[in-house]
């Protein structure tokens, strides 16, 4: 019983540790598109207190900036999980960045209250986003718990 046991845990080990790391290598390219949109969305949820029209060139160049970490991400090969946060980051529909700008664009395009509730869940959750991302880039081929974004 004892032998098989330790063979049934030493077949299941791998896929357990497995499980448990990012595949793809660590690359310097990767985390800074991830730190850099970070500092550039939350930015820009600053300036969503002004109108949409204004800040126009800024919410392009965010929203530029998460196609082109999608894509180098997308490029990586054993990359799944990186590539899912980017898309979720991205994604016009949501309560990430895309979305964010979707809804200042047609639903509050003269700008929002700073002190709003709304801001300020949006600002989280993307802020919690871009963590578990940066988490993701920063401990590549290494065992790490990144936080999983929570929707307010």
């Amino acid at each position: 019983m004892a032998s098989s046991v330790r063979r049934f845990a030493a077949v299941l080990l791998p896929f357990a540790l497995a499980a448990c790391l990012n595949y793809a290598d660590y690359s310097l390219a990767a985390y800074t598109n991830a730190t850099e949109a970070k500092a550039q969305s939350l930015a820009l949820i600053e300036k969503a207190t002004g109108s949409y029209s204004a800040n126009r060139d800024a919410a392009d160049a965010v929203l530029l900036k998460l196609d082109q970490g999608y894509e180098f991400s997308a490029g990586v090969r054993d990359n799944e999980e990186a590539t899912y946060m980017w898309d979720r980051l991205r994604s016009r529909s949501g309560y990430m960045v895309g979305g964010f700008v979707e809804f200042w664009r047609r639903e509050r395009p003269g700008g929002m209250a700073k002190d709003s509730a709304f801001l300020r869940e949006y600002r989280d959750n993307i802020a919690d986003a871009f963590d578990r991302l940066i988490c993701l880039e920063a401990n590549k081929g290494k065992p790490a718990k990144c936080p999983v974004p929570q929707p307010n």
